[in-house]
């Protein structure tokens, strides 16, 4: 598949997100959970690894609805909820390419979206083994 065709699919994915955030935590070390539950009631699960998230707090999250997600050309993730409000996961500063992804989404349909390190983003199969999907 050409590089061009898997961003405009990269993208397509990114805009079937939708949904309301049902579960939202920090965990170790210092990273994102965030699971969404779509209108067909199936799990869209999104997690930072070496990234920063505003709001700060996930509790914010909590609750709130998922009406667009895009990708801008620094590689920030802003997911636009239906009240105005945003989420937004920016990179963290690149300081080797073996850095681990700054993001990542798993799909109901177990698509895998990986974005980072540097501007590098990435289409696999959840059911893939990992060390495949790098």
């Amino acid at each position: 598949m050409s590089r061009k065709r898997d961003i405009k699919q990269f993208r397509q994915v990114l805009r079937e997100m939708r949904g309301s955030v049902v579960a939202a935590q920090r965990a170790y070390p210092d990273v994102l959970h965030i699971e969404i539950r779509d209108p067909s009631g199936d799990l869209w699960l999104l997690a930072t690894q070496d990234a920063e998230w505003s709001p700060s707090d996930p509790n914010e999250l909590l609750g709130r609805v998922v009406e667009d997600a895009t990708l801008d050309e620094t590689g920030e993730l802003r997911c636009g909820f239906s009240d105005g409000s945003f989420l937004a996961i920016e990179p963290g500063i690149l300081e080797s390419e073996e850095d681990p992804p700054y993001w990542e989404l798993i799909t109901p349909g177990g698509i895998v979206l990986e974005f980072g390190p540097g501007i590098r983003w990435q289409i696999s199969s959840a059911a893939a083994p990992a060390s495949s999907r790098r």
